[in-house]
């Protein structure tokens, strides 16, 4: 229960005149302020330059009104979030708490804004009751392996917009990335384990008719936090939204709901601190050693086998002839 209501002081803004609201000071540098509408209702919005507005969908909250406005007074847009119930203003005071301090870490305007709704999404599916259990530390591994391949190796050459578009990891699918013509199956392993990885599935290595497959190895080094170049889920997940909110806004919602489907979540500890060491790439086709559905036509079935790197030396490629295939490539979504 909370001691003190931050809106018990604020009085209610006059019907026509806009919202006189109380500057929010833990929000600094950004500008979140708390106010009540000429209803008396709470609310807490987030002013910002027009040109950051997000194009991603807000949710639409049982109880809650978000919405995204430009106001007429000084053109500035505006950001807010409303409550209709007042009955429910000790959560909505925590839901709006969690709200300012994940903005007030933003980096710059754009991730505030992306921030912003994307607590708000977080409240929806919260207040739905979708609670998810924390990655294991293989799974994050895997995780920053196939966003590491999504952020570099694919948006470099295809856009991040299409890198997303490809991204299908997070669905379970067979491939972790499908492109026209051109499949990638990413596997993450750590720098001090043995030279070999792990295929999970018959599937994940078989041929996909018209179109050629690379498996992808990322080597990552344990790492402190504060070291150069470290990484975890979380800054990993943090630089993709910042990219996507710059280039292609329109693409946060889409964004967001892959992280949800593989597992993602913004209140989770994720304790795996890596730096990325090496990538490797290897173009597999005849005499690639593999277990495929066609290796035993009557079983066994979900296959998981080891496979050594030394024995796929001879078909590792370099960086340069994956970037020509990517290029060949076509994204239908671009």
């Amino acid at each position: 229960m909370r001691n003190e209501d931050p809106w018990e002081d604020i009085a209610p803004s006059l019907g026509g005149a806009g919202l006189v609201g109380h500057l929010v000071l833990e929000s600094r540098p950004h500008e979140v302020f708390r106010a009540k509408d000429d209803l008396g209702r709470r609310l807490l919005f987030l002013v910002h330059d027009p040109e950051t507005m997000s194009r991603t969908s807000l949710p639409k909250m049982a109880g809650l009104h978000v919405e995204a406005d430009i106001r007429k007074g000084d053109g500035k847009a505006m950001l807010s979030v409303r409550l209709e119930n007042q009955d429910d203003a000790d959560i909505f005071a925590q839901f709006c708490d969690d709200i300012v301090m994940t903005v007030s870490n933003a980096p710059d305007e754009v991730s505030a804004v992306q921030a912003f709704i994307g607590r708000t999404w977080k409240w929806h599916a919260l207040l739905k009751g979708a609670r998810k259990k924390t990655l294991s530390r293989e799974d994050q591994l895997g995780l920053i392996g196939e966003l590491h391949t999504l952020s570099k190796n694919i948006s470099s050459i295809k856009g991040i917009g299409a890198a997303l578009e490809a991204w299908r990891g997070s669905e379970k699918a067979p491939k972790d990335f499908e492109m026209s013509g051109l499949c990638i199956e990413c596997k993450t392993r750590g720098a001090s384990s043995r030279a070999k990885v792990r295929i999970t599935s018959e599937h994940q290595l078989a041929d996909v008719i018209g179109h050629r497959l690379v498996l992808l190895v990322h080597t990552f080094a344990n790492s402190e936090n504060d070291e150069p170049g470290s990484q975890n889920l979380h800054s990993t997940v943090h630089h993709l939204r910042s990219v996507l909110g710059l280039d292609r806004p329109d693409r946060i919602r889409q964004l967001e709901e892959k992280l949800e489907e593989a597992g993602f979540d913004d209140e989770h500890v994720y304790d795996v601190n890596v730096s990325h060491r090496s990538t490797q790439f290897f173009l597999v086709e005849e005499g690639f050693p593999r277990i495929v559905p066609s290796s035993y036509l009557d079983g066994p079935v979900e296959v998981s086998y080891d496979l050594p790197l030394a024995q796929i030396e001879p078909f590792q490629i370099g960086e340069d002839e994956l970037v020509a295939l990517l290029r060949y490539s076509v994204q239908r979504y671009e």
